[in-house]
């Protein structure tokens, strides 16, 4: 298992990986922002995890100049490997690239009510929640982390 720097090659793999976890983790109606977000915004620091020749996540961060906040973009797992550790392993990469990049930032990201306590056990607090926020039954939590000492 590897991680790599997400190119157009594996759009359609991550369009399988995020309509693999409908509408449990995401609404419908997000497939479109998700579409526009991988023609548009992938060119800094979209990842995904490789194994055997077989994309299992994506995941990214970003920068939010007017807000001055970093943060975990569009991560997800396909729902076949949830519970294997992959999505931590991500995230953990994510994180500490985070860390290394924007080491005074505080770090956002915004989840469903269903990936809010995984995020919790890698360090973030909900701020708060939007219900019905990504769409009718999934709740928007906001979610922050702050280090206490820059690295």
């Amino acid at each position: 298992m590897h991680i790599i720097k997400y190119t157009p090659v594996f759009r359609e793999r991550c369009i399988e990986i995020f309509k693999s976890n409908l509408p449990k983790f995401f609404a419908p109606g997000e497939l479109q922002l998700f579409e526009a977000f991988l023609d548009h915004h992938t060119e800094d620091h979209y990842y995904v995890i490789e194994d055997g020749g077989q994309v299992l996540c994506c995941g990214g961060i970003f920068l939010e100049k007017e807000t001055d906040e970093a943060g975990l973009s569009w991560g997800m797992v396909h729902a076949e490997y949830h519970l294997k550790g992959i999505g931590k392993l991500l995230t953990q990469y994510r994180i500490d690239l985070l860390k290394k990049l924007y080491p005074t930032k505080i770090y956002k990201v915004e989840t469903s009510q269903h990936t809010a306590k995984f995020y919790e056990k890698n360090g973030f607090k909900t701020v708060g929640i939007v219900p019905d926020g990504f769409g009718k039954g999934i709740d928007k939590h906001i979610m922050k982390m702050a280090l206490t000492t820059p690295l």
